[in-house]
């Protein structure tokens, strides 16, 4: 009786733990579609094209700021392990010296490709970009830009870029070329 009694409580104890469950199923094999792709590049876009400017032209210093929400942080990693960190206004502010010092007359930056993550307000582009620096017909250098952006009452601002640049020893992947 006794092995009966255990044998039940057993049968019992299992069937109890044996739910149905109620999570819906993830099917991994879906596309993931970011809902603000559009918006998010565009963002992005607007920080590449805000620091551009032609020979006798200046860049668009107000721009700049307006693609960035106030608290930005670039940070860049030129050297091997140091990485250099600047807030939005140290950033335009070191821009702007190296242009009145007439160390940059043109500058232009462009996406050679992306890809962007979101969820609810936030969001992640990496972005491929080339950079032509004082001759528009010569590449200065190509690097990985990882944008981190936020959706705001005035849309997608950045918050921060960290980036680093093509060198001997690390050469761009395929894969951030889209290949």
């Amino acid at each position: 009786m006794k092995k009966l009694l255990i044998y039940s409580l057993c049968i019992i104890a299992l069937s109890a733990c044996h739910t149905k469950s109620t999570q819906p199923k993830v099917d991994s094999t879906a596309v993931y579609k970011v809902p603000d792709e559009a918006a998010i590049k565009k963002a992005v876009d607007n920080a590449y094209h805000s620091i551009c400017f032609n020979t006798g032209e200046l860049p668009r210093y107000a721009e700049i700021k307006e693609a960035f929400i106030p608290q930005a942080q670039l940070i860049n990693f030129r050297t091997a392990d140091s990485a250099q960190v600047t807030n939005i206004n140290q950033f335009i502010y070191l821009y702007r010296t190296f242009i009145e010092t007439g160390h940059i007359h043109y500058f232009y930056e462009k996406e050679l490709f992306g890809k962007t993550e979101q969820f609810g307000n936030i969001a992640s582009r990496t972005s491929t970009y080339a950079t032509y620096l004082n001759h528009p017909d010569s590449l200065a250098e190509r690097g990985v830009n990882s944008f981190q952006l936020i959706k705001t009452k005035a849309g997608w601002k950045v918050s921060s870029i960290i980036w680093d640049v093509e060198k001997p020893g690390l050469k761009i992947p395929g894969y951030y070329l889209g290949k």
